[in-house]
C-alpha cells in the first residue's frame, strides 16, 4: 500500500565530513530546470545529481577542482573550482548537444550505420562487465512517491498514516558496497529514513543492474547477443564529449511492449562502450523510465549516477515514483588484462585476418594481436570467463552459483537525526520533499500528544480479523495463524454446507529450522458432524518431517482437482456436484530430503487409511433448478469400472520419490542458499505400492515425469509437463486406488496447476493399467490480438496450449485450447477444442483468474 511495489534497488553512501562546497541551479538557455543533472569531479567518480528543479549542493574538501555538468541530450560543461572552507554558488547554463551526421548517404540497399556500431558495442559487452574485477562504493538513494489516486475504501486509512493525494512520500538511504567478479556483493545499510513511520526497509536484492547483461529483470538488453532479434537500430549522429565522440543510436523496438526498450543508447566511438542511456520500457500497464550516465575513471567509464521514473496505475491506485541513485567509487580493481586498447572490426564490413590460437589466454591474445572481428572477440570473451570459472572451481567454488550477497544493517540505521541528514545530504530536497518530512512530524507530534498509540495487526486482535484471518507475531520468532472461516465456507452434496476452522503455530529458530502444529477442525451441516485433523513439521530447508492424522471426507483423486469454490458455485447455482467424496480416517508419516548435491531430492511417505463411502444427502437441493441437469450419485463415473462404489475396508500405502535437476543454480544471501529457476528440465520417479500384509489393497505402480519451463524471449515462455506409468500389480483394489488425472467440467476456475485438462471428466478415464499424458502452454506476449501495441502494453498476453491423454478406454483424447491472460490484470479467458481422436468433440470456454484465495 506504500507504493512498495514500485521500491526496486535501494542502496545507499557512506558519507564523510567536508567544510564546503558549491552549490547553485543547473538551467537551459531559456531559464528552465534541467532535473536531475549529473555533477562530477573529471578523472574521478565523485559527483552527485541535481534535484527535480535543478538545484544542487556538492561538498568537497578544501582544494582545486574541475567539475564536469552533464545532461543528456545537452552539452557537457567543465568548470574550475577553488573549493574553501564555504559554499559557493556556481549556476550553470547548458546548451543543447547538436547531432554531426557522418559523411555518408544512406540508399536504398544501404545499411544503417547504427548496426555496425552495436554490433561492436554487443560484442565488447560482456568485456566490459569482466573489466571490473571489484570496487568500494558509496552510494546516495532517494525515493519518491507521489499517490496521484488512491482507493475509496482505503483512502481515510491511509491518510492517517500520512499518504494521501498529491503528497510525497520520501525514501532516503545510505550504505556501503564492496563487488567482487563475477557476482560477489556485500551491502551495509549504514543509515535510512522515510517520511512515513522511519521503519527500517528490507534492503533490495538489486544493485544497480547493468545494461551489458542480456538481460535486466526480464527486459532484453539492446547490447544482448539476441539484440537484432528483437531491435532495430537509427544512428542520429554524433557528438564530442570530454575528448571522445559519442554516437547517439536511436533503439526502435520491433514490437514494444514488456521485455523491450525503446529510447536513445550513446556508444562511445572506439571503446564502444556505453557513454549514457535513456530508456524506456513498460511493465503490468505501468511505464518506466531509466536514464544513466557513464564517467571515465582509471580509463574504464563506468556509471555514477542513475535515475528511474515509473508512472501508471495499478488495482485502483495511480501515482508516480521516481528513483535516484548517486555513486562513487572509492577503490577500483580493474582487470589489467583487459585493457581498452584493442580494435574492434565489424565482421560484416571490415576485411578481416584470420583469427588463430583461441586457446590462449585473452590478455596474452591482447597484447600479441590489437585487431579482433566483432565474432571473434565475442567468442574470445566467453573463453576468458569459462578461464575464470575454471578458476574459481578449482578454488572451491561452484559453477551452480549465480550470485553470494551479504546485507547488514547498522543498529542506528533509523535513529540519525535531520541535522545528520542536512549535512550530508548530496542531492537537495524539493519543497514537496520537505513538505512531506514536515507534514508527518506533525502527524507524529499530533499522535504522542494524544497518546494514540496504533495497535498492529501483527500483535493485536481486531474485530476485521473475524473476516480477513490474520498472521500474529508472538515474539522470540513464533507466529500464530488464523484463517477466518468465513472464507471456508462451502457446499458440496455429501457434507451440505461445511466450514473449516484452520489455525497454526510455527516456530523458528537458527537460520531455517522450524517446527508448527496445525489443526483442522471441519463441521459439516448436512451431517451434523464434527471432525477434521492435525499436521505437524518439523525440518529445515534441507529435510522436512511431517506427521498427519485425523478424519475427512476426501476427494478420489488425492490432488483434489475440483477446489471448494467452483464446486460450491456448481451445485448451488447449477445442479452440479462435480466433487465426489469417501470418508477416511487415516494417519500419515511423510519424510522428505531436499537439495542432496543440489540437485536431488527424496520423499518417503506411509500412510493408513480407513475408508468408508459416502452419499449424497437426501436433503441436498440447489437453489436454482435446470431441467438439463440434476444432482448425481456420489459415485465417480468411469468407463474402466463399472461399479466405482466400494465396501468399508483398509489401506496401508507406500509412496516414494525421488526428483532430479540437473540444471539447478542457486545464489547464497547472508551464507544461506536460495534456489532459482532451472533453466533445464526436472526428471522425477514415482512408485506407489499398496502394502498387502497390512491392509486389504495390494498393488503397485511406477511412473516418470519430466517437467521443464523454457524461456523463449520478452514475457514468452514455454511450459510442458510429459507423465507416463504403469500398474506393475493390481491383487487387490479399490477405485480410490486408481490413477486419476487433473480433470475440470466448471466454466470457472482459479488453480492452473500444469497438468490440467480443461475439459476432460473427471474421473471418466481413470485407470488401473498404463496411462500418458501431457501438456504444454506457451505463454506469448505478441501473437493474435497482442499484435496491437495498445493491447499489449497494458500487460495482455495470450496462452496456447495442448494436452493430450492415452489411456486403455481412451486412446487419443487432447484439448487444444487459445487463451487471454490479464484482463484488467486479473482476468483470464479461455476457448477450449476438445476432440476424441481425429473427431471434434465439443468446444467449451473457461472464465478464470490468478489470483489466489487464501492461504
Amino acid at each position: 500500500m506504500r507504493f512498495a511495489l514500485f521500491l526496486m534497488l535501494f542502496i545507499g553512501l557512506r558519507l564523510c565530513s567536508v567544510a564546503g562546497g558549491i552549490k547553485g541551479r543547473i538551467t537551459t538557455k531559456q531559464g528552465e530546470a534541467l532535473p536531475f543533472a549529473g555533477i562530477a569531479v573529471k578523472g574521478t567518480s565523485n559527483g552527485t545529481m541535481a534535484n527535480e528543479d535543478g538545484e544542487y549542493e556538492f561538498s568537497l574538501p578544501t582544494g582545486n577542482y574541475d567539475i564536469i555538468f552533464q545532461y543528456l541530450g545537452f552539452k557537457s560543461v567543465s568548470r574550475s573550482v577553488t573549493i574553501t572552507n564555504d559554499f559557493q554558488e556556481l549556476n550553470i547554463t547548458l546548451e543543447e548537444q547538436a547531432l554531426n551526421l557522418q559523411e555518408a548517404t544512406i540508399g536504398k540497399g544501404k545499411e544503417d550505420p547504427a548496426y555496425s556500431i552495436m554490433r561492436r558495442a554487443i560484442a565488447k559487452a560482456r568485456f566490459h562487465q569482466l573489466q571490473l574485477r571489484g570496487y568500494t562504493a558509496k552510494v546516495y538513494s532517494r525515493s519518491t512517491a507521489l499517490p496521484t489516486k488512491i482507493p475509496y475504501l482505503v483512502e481515510r486509512r491511509l491518510k492517517k498514516e500520512g499518504i494521501q493525494e498529491g503528497k510525497a512520500i520520501i525514501n532516503e538511504s545510505v550504505a556501503e558496497i564492496k563487488y567482487r567478479r563475477p557476482s560477489s556483493y556485500t551491502q551495509r545499510i549504514v543509515s535510512t529514513r522515510n517520511s512515513l513511520d522511519n521503519s527500517i526497509p528490507s534492503p533490495n536484492e538489486y544493485i544497480l543492474a547493468s545494461l551489458y547483461s542480456p538481460e535486466i529483470a526480464g527486459t532484453i538488453s539492446p547490447l544482448s547477443p539476441k539484440a537484432f532479434a528483437y531491435y532495430k537500430f537509427e544512428y542520429e549522429g554524433y557528438f564530442e564529449d570530454q575528448g571522445q565522440l559519442v554516437n547517439k543510436i536511436k533503439v526502435i523496438p520491433k514490437a514494444y511492449g514488456e521485455g523491450v526498450f525503446k529510447g536513445s543508447l550513446f556508444i562511445l566511438e572506439d571503446r564502444w562502450a556505453i557513454h549514457s542511456y535513456d530508456l524506456q520500457t513498460t511493465t503490468s500497464g505501468l511505464n518506466i523510465s531509466a536514464k544513466q550516465i557513464f564517467s571515465p575513471v582509471q580509463n574504464v567509464w563506468i556509471p555514477v549516477n542513475q535515475q528511474f521514473r515509473i508512472n501508471g496505475s495499478y488495482l485502483g491506485f495511480a501515482g508516480e515514483f521516481r528513483y535516484l541513485v548517486s555513486l562513487t567509487y572509492e577503490k577500483l580493481d580493474i582487470d589489467p588484462g583487459l585493457k581498452e586498447d584493442i580494435v574492434i572490426n565489424d565482421h560484416k564490413k571490415d576485411d578481416i585476418a584470420k583469427e588463430n590460437n583461441r586457446k590462449k589466454d585473452l590478455d596474452d591474445l591482447i597484447k600479441d594481436q590489437k585487431e579482433f572481428s566483432t565474432k571473434n572477440f565475442r567468442k574470445l570473451t566467453k573463453d576468458y570467463e569459462k578461464e575464470q570459472k575454471k578458476e574459481r572451481k578449482m578454488e572451491g567454488g561452484s559453477d551452480r552459483l549465480v550470485r553470494q550477497d551479504s546485507i547488514v544493517i547498522d543498529s542506528m540505521a533509523n535513529k540519525r537525526d535531520t541535522t545528520y541528514w542536512q549535512a550530508l545530504r548530496p542531492i537537495p530536497l524539493t519543497k514537496s520533499e520537505v513538505s512531506s518530512y514536515v507534514m508527518q512530524d506533525s502527524i507524529k507530534v499530533v499522535k504522542d500528544s494524544l497518546k494514540v498509540k496504533s495497535k498492529p495487526d501483527s500483535l493485536y486482535f481486531k474485530t476485521q480479523h473475524l473476516v480477513t484471518g490474520n498472521t500474529y507475531t508472538l515474539g522470540n520468532r513464533a507466529t500464530f495463524y488464523f484463517k477466518s472461516p468465513l472464507l471456508s465456507i462451502s457446499y458440496n452434496t455429501v457434507e451440505g454446507n461445511a466450514v473449516n476452522l484452520i489455525t497454526e503455530w510455527q516456530k523458528k529458530w537458527g537460520k531455517s529450522h522450524y517446527f508448527s502444529v496445525r489443526p483442522t477442525v471441519r463441521y459439516s451441516a448436512g451431517r451434523k458432524r464434527l471432525y477434521g485433523n492435525l499436521e505437524t513439521n518439523v525440518g529445515n530447508h534441507n529435510w522436512n518431517l511431517m506427521l498427519q492424522g485425523g478424519e475427512m471426507a476426501s476427494q478420489f483423486n488425492n490432488n483434489d482437482p475440483i477446489p471448494p469454490l467452483p464446486n460450491s458455485m456448481a451445485a448451488r447455482f447449477f445442479d452440479r456436484n462435480f466433487m465426489k467424496l469417501y470418508q477416511k480416517q487415516y494417519a500419515k508419516a511423510e519424510y522428505s530430503i531436499r537439495n542432496v548435491a543440489d540437485i536431488v531430492s527424496f520423499n518417503a511417505g506411509l500412510e493408513f487409511q480407513h475408508r468408508k463411502e459416502l452419499f449424497n444427502q437426501e436433503s441436498a437441493k440447489p437453489i436454482f433448478f435446470w431441467r438439463r441437469y440434476s444432482f448425481t450419485p456420489n459415485k465417480p463415473v468411469s468407463k474402466e469400472l463399472a461399479d466405482t462404489g466400494f465396501p468399508e475396508h483398509n489401506a496401508l500405502l507406500l509412496d516414494l520419490t525421488v526428483t532430479l535437476r540437473p540444471w539447478r543454480r542457486y545464489l547464497i544471501r547472508n551464507g544461506e542458499k536460495r534456489y532459482i529457476r532451472s533453466k533445464g528440465p526436472s526428471f522425477s520417479v514415482n512408485y506407489n505400492r499398496g502394502m498387502g500384509f497390512a491392509g486389504d489393497v495390494d498393488y503397485s505402480r511406477l511412473q516418470a515425469t519430466i517437467r521443464q519451463n523454457l524461456n523463449l524471449g520478452p514475457r514468452s515462455n514455454l511450459e510442458y509437463l510429459v507423465n507416463g506409468g504403469s500398474f506393475l500389480s493390481k491383487k487387490k483394489m479399490y477405485f480410490p486406488d486408481y490413477r486419476h488425472f487433473m480433470g475440470n467440467e466448471f466454466f470457472f476456475q482459479y488453480t492452473y496447476p500444469p497438468d490440467q485438462f480443461r475439459m476432460l471428466q473427471y474421473y471418466r478415464y481413470s485407470t488401473a493399467s498404463w496411462f500418458f499424458q501431457a501438456h504444454a502452454t506457451w505463454n506469448l506476449q505478441r501473437f493474435a490480438l497482442t499484435r496491437i501495441q495498445a493491447l499489449r502494453v497494458t500487460g495482455l498476453s495470450e496462452t496456447l496450449q495442448l494436452h493430450y491423454l492415452r489411456v486403455p478406454t481412451i486412446r487419443n483424447y487432447t484439448e487444444a485450447v487459445y487463451g487471454i491472460d490479464n484482463i484488467l490484470r486479473v482476468i483470464r479467458l479461455e476457448a477450449v477444442a476438445q476432440f476424441h481422436g481425429s473427431h471434434f468433440k465439443a468446444m467449451g470456454w473457461r472464465v478464470g483468474t490468478s489470483i489466489k484465495f487464501g492461504r
